[in-house]
């Protein structure tokens, strides 16, 4: 049995957590983020902890399209995934 590559699998990581934070950040819950990409509920809370210690910007883009960020907003809308369109 061969392992992959500690630069891979670091590569791979980093792919995960930056998903899950744009996840989080369309408005997705932790449960929805981990069904979307099949990994562990816990695993999701451990990556937006590590990426808020890490200084990551991790607001929803409907609040910070109130600051000028129109097009994230929208499509999240359409996607039927922002938190405006929960309201």
């Amino acid at each position: 049995m061969v392992s992959e590559e500690r630069a891979a699998y670091e590569g791979r990581s980093r792919k995960r957590r930056d998903r899950i934070v744009e996840l989080h950040r369309q408005g997705l819950k932790g449960y929805e983020i981990a069904r979307e990409l099949s990994v562990s509920t816990g695993l999701v809370s451990i990556r937006l902890k590590e990426a808020r210690s890490a200084g990551i910007d991790l607001t929803p883009y409907a609040a910070a399209s109130e600051g000028g960020d129109q097009n994230k907003a929208g499509a999240c809308r359409e996607r039927g995934q922002g938190r405006a369109s929960r309201r």
